[in-house]
C-alpha cells in the first residue's frame, strides 16, 4: 500500500474547525445526519449488533447524535465518546445528560490516540465515524492500535468514512472532484476529510474485515461512504 502523502490538519487546526463547526451548526459536525452521513449510518447500524452488546466507545464521537440515537434504542449499553474539540464534548455532555451515567465522554486534549483511556480487552464496540479521513496515517494507525487493546477478541470495530464516488453517478462524480480541490486548496472548509479507502489500512494491521459496504448519498454533500465492521487481529 503507498502512503498517503496528501497533508492533513494539525491536531490544532482541527481542533479549532470542529470548535467552530460545533458552535455554527456546519455540516461537518452533523455527519450523522447529512446527506452522505445519514445512508452510511444506517448501514453501520444494520451491522453493529449492537444488541448483543454492552459496552462502546466512540472515537471522535463530536456532538454525540449517534449516542444517542444508539442508546434510546438500547437500555443495556454503556456509551465512551472520546473527542479533541471542547466544544463538541460540550455538545455531547448536554445531549446525553439524560441518559445519566450510562454515557461519559473524554476530551483527548493531546489529539494523541494512545491517550485515549481505555480499560483493555474490555469494549464490545469500537466505533469512528467520519474522523480517520482527517487524521494523519500515523494517527489512523494508532486508532487502530488503540482499537486493538480496547476490544474484547469478539468485539467488532465499526467504521464509516468519505470515499470517492468516480463511478457511482455524475452528481457523485462531480461532487468528488469539487471536494478533492478544496481540500487541495481549502480543506478547513471541508473539515479536513478526503475521501479514502479504509480496508487496506485494517489489514495492514491485520484485522479481519466482516463486511465492507459503500453507500450513496440522499442529499447534499453528494459524497459516497464506505461502512466497514471487522474483528481484531489473533491474539491482539
Amino acid at each position: 500500500m503507498r502512503p498517503d502523502a496528501r497533508p492533513v490538519l494539525s491536531r490544532a487546526d482541527a481542533r479549532a474547525v470542529y470548535d467552530g463547526f460545533a458552535t455554527k451548526g456546519h455540516i461537518g459536525g452533523k455527519d450523522a445526519s447529512s446527506g452522505y452521513g445519514g445512508p452510511a449510518v444506517a448501514a453501520l447500524l444494520s451491522i453493529a449488533a449492537f444488541t448483543e452488546a454492552r459496552t462502546v466507545m466512540d472515537y471522535g464521537c463530536g456532538q454525540g447524535k449517534l449516542a444517542e440515537a444508539v442508546l434510546a434504542a438500547q437500555p443495556q449499553l454503556t456509551w465512551r465518546g472520546v473527542d479533541q474539540s471542547p466544544l463538541m464534548v460540550r455538545r455531547f455532555e448536554e445531549r446525553m445528560a439524560t441518559f445519566g451515567d450510562r454515557s461519559i465522554v473524554e476530551l483527548l486534549a493531546s489529539g494523541e490516540p494512545s491517550d485515549a483511556t481505555a480499560p483493555p480487552t474490555r469494549v464490545d464496540r469500537f466505533v469512528s465515524t467520519y474522523c480517520l479521513d482527517l487524521l494523519s496515517e500515523s494517527d489512523m494507525y494508532a486508532v487502530l492500535d488503540l482499537a486493538q487493546r480496547s476490544l474484547r477478541p469478539d468485539g467488532l470495530l465499526l467504521l464509516a468514512g468519505i470515499t470517492w464516488g468516480w463511478r457511482d453517478s455524475p452528481r457523485t462524480a462531480f461532487m468528488t472532484l469539487v471536494w478533492t480541490l478544496l481540500y487541495r486548496v481549502t480543506r478547513k472548509t471541508v473539515g479536513g476529510c478526503r475521501p479514502q479507502h479504509l480496508a487496506p489500512y485494517l489489514r495492514a494491521r491485520g484485522w479481519t474485515i466482516i463486511e465492507e459496504r459503500r453507500t450513496l448519498p440522499a442529499g447534499f454533500p453528494w459524497m459516497v461512504s464506505e461502512v466497514i465492521s471487522a474483528r481484531p487481529p489473533p491474539g491482539g
